[in-house]
């Protein structure tokens, strides 16, 4: 399904049906015997300068998305166009030069790092290999990145393990940041994170934005670190994004069961305010044995015949707000 936009800012990022498939082999002969299907058709928009927070249970196929749009996993089906330009038809050569404007900040900074490599070294290396500076240039350029997510020049010597988990996500996003991209996806790099080096990050990530106007696509389970950091949010569950809507609207008028269950469990500052926690039932069905009908419905309480027997289409209900569910209209 195609969403269309209904606003006049400038698109940098398409996804039309985007499918990733993972093959399951069995029997003697290790034969495709089934699919885990971990993104089941998914389409959205990104445009330039905005965060698109994308939100679900782990398993959900959130990071797999994520990395199927940088081309770090090939699709099984769809398109991913960036800057119109759709990046599985592109040569090596090509893919090469723009994966400079595409980057990546992983949920797990310590194993995203070499360890065997400074951070002089970790910081300098897509530098090197891009050809964007050397020598001297190079140096004062990696000073200026250190500096810029807020560490020291004498950080530049020292070792990931040497490091605390914030710091090392510091040296990630100053990795991301080296080749001066237009779109990062930022894959949960808060969620291992104490809650007060969270919005330490978040902070960073939101003035690094708006000094260099980025993109980024924010991964997350956390419904209160998106509502942070997004412009608009997506909600996605067993492989389908099940409702987009812009931030405001998002949690002020929510239409989807799942996305209602998500928000009720989001705590609230005031112990005195009293408010329904929706608990759904049973776990995430397997991705390898999607439930007939609409695939959240073996947990929804609202369910109904047709939600046993047929997918729900992702359709507008109103500006920029699309919901997959019989119930709304």
């Amino acid at each position: 399904m195609n969403i269309n936009k209904n606003d006049n800012k400038e698109v940098l990022l398409k996804v039309n049906e985007l499918k990733k498939y993972f093959p399951i082999q069995g029997g003697v002969t290790l034969q495709v015997v089934d699919n885990l299907k971990a993104v089941d058709g998914v389409s959205f928009y990104v445009n330039k300068g905005e965060t698109l927070g994308i939100v679900g249970e782990s398993g959900c196929g959130k990071s797999t998305l994520g990395r199927v749009i940088l081309r770090l996993l090939d699709k099984t089906s769809g398109e991913v166009q960036f800057k119109n330009n759709d990046i599985y038809q592109l040569t090596y050569k090509e893919l090469r030069k723009i994966r400079r404007s595409m980057q990546i900040i992983f949920q797990d900074p310590l194993a995203a790092l070499h360890p065997r490599m400074t951070v002089k070294g970790i910081i300098g290396e897509p530098l090197k290999l891009h050809g964007i500076a050397k020598g001297p240039e190079k140096d004062k350029k990696i000073e200026e990145l250190v500096n810029l997510v807020g560490l020291d020049k004498y950080h530049l010597s020292k070792y990931p393990h040497e490091f605390s988990g914030g710091q090392q996500q510091r040296v990630g996003i100053a990795r991301a940041l080296s080749l001066t991209p237009e779109l990062i996806v930022c894959d949960e790099p808060v969620s291992a994170l104490d809650v007060s080096i969270q919005s330490q990050i978040i902070n960073l990530l939101k003035d690094l934005q708006e000094e260099f106007d980025m993109a980024y696509i924010f991964i997350a389970h956390d419904l209160s670190v998106v509502k942070n950091i997004s412009d608009r949010v997506a909600i996605m569950y067993l492989g389908k994004i099940v409702e987009i809507a812009e931030v405001e609207k998002f949690f002020r008028d929510s239409k989807h069961p799942y996305t209602e269950a998500l928000i009720s469990a989001i705590p609230m500052p005031d112990p005195q305010f009293k408010k329904e926690r929706i608990i759904l039932k049973g776990d995430v069905p397997s991705p390898v044995n999607i439930p007939k009908g609409c695939r959240f419905n073996p947990r929804c309480r609202y369910r109904i015949d047709i939600c046993m027997e047929q997918e729900p289409d992702l359709k507008v209900i109103s500006d920029n707000h699309y919901v997959a569910c019989h119930l709304v209209s």
